[in-house]
């Protein structure tokens, strides 16, 4: 897409797009709120030791504000930049205070910065990730979350209709702990990397059967929980997980 196109992507066709790749979980800002509950829970356990009961909290990208609402109680403040006008009406009004653009925060600056889904959408990811420097106070963490492009149904199992799936016209990048991390590097940062596994073995089942989403536990009546647990663990050591999950820091 040109710089114009995108822009008119993100304002006017980015939720009717998503609706079409998620289903309907993005119907409208209230829909997209409610199913969106365990994503945010999800994230949770893994920011959490990132976080600091005086922190200033920043998420770019922020949707509707469903993981705010979840950060929120653990921090000082939460702050959301979200280009759609539907969704940051509605996070506002949820008393999430959320902005268009990184402009209208008007030089503030904080302890934590958060990139969730965001970082494969940008056309310059080190020219960006280097602008974000000055917005983070001394001592401030960027959380960022991005797909894996060596996750398991693409790389190992190579399941034919998984890659149309997976290549999106939104994405510019994608990337790898490695790549992830020479970003980082490349931008200034010092960063660890964290392996997640976001999708169950149902949904691997269902994709390998029959090419589509949509599987999540369809199978736990058969899967026991430390089966599902092997399996991630096994994803997760050998870098085949779907996600990579990073923690940077100024150096």
């Amino acid at each position: 897409m040109s710089e114009a196109e995108e822009q008119a992507f993100y304002r006017r066709e980015f939720e009717h797009y998503m609706q079409g790749r998620s289903g309907a979980s993005w119907k409208s800002p209230e829909a997209h709120f409610r199913s969106y509950q365990a994503e945010g829970e999800r994230r949770m356990p893994l920011v959490q030791p990132y976080l600091r009961v005086q922190d200033d909290f920043l998420e770019i990208g922020s949707s509707t504000g469903y993981f705010l609402d979840d950060v929120r109680t653990q921090v000082a403040s939460v702050t959301g930049v979200e280009p759609s006008e539907l969704y940051r009406e509605f996070a506002n009004g949820h008393g999430i205070k959320t902005y268009p653009d990184m402009g209208s925060l008007k030089g503030r600056k904080f302890d934590v910065i958060a990139l969730y889904y965001v970082v494969e959408h940008l056309r310059d990811p080190v020219d960006y990730m280097k602008d974000l420097r000055p917005w983070l106070k001394p001592g401030g963490r960027v959380l960022i979350e991005v797909p894996n492009v060596d996750d398991a149904l693409l790389r190992t199992y190579s399941i034919p209709k998984f890659g149309p799936f997976y290549w999106q016209k939104a994405h510019y990048h994608y990337f790898s702990q490695a790549t992830l991390a020479a970003v980082l590097t490349r931008a200034g940062y010092e960063s660890q990397m964290i392996p997640v596994q976001r999708y169950d073995l149902s949904n691997h089942m269902v994709w390998m059967m029959e090419g589509k989403p949509g599987g999540v536990g369809r199978y736990r009546q058969l899967f026991s929980a430390a089966l599902e647990a092997a399996y991630a663990d096994s994803l997760r050591a050998h870098w085949v997980c779907d996600t990579v999950f990073a923690v940077a820091t100024a150096s």
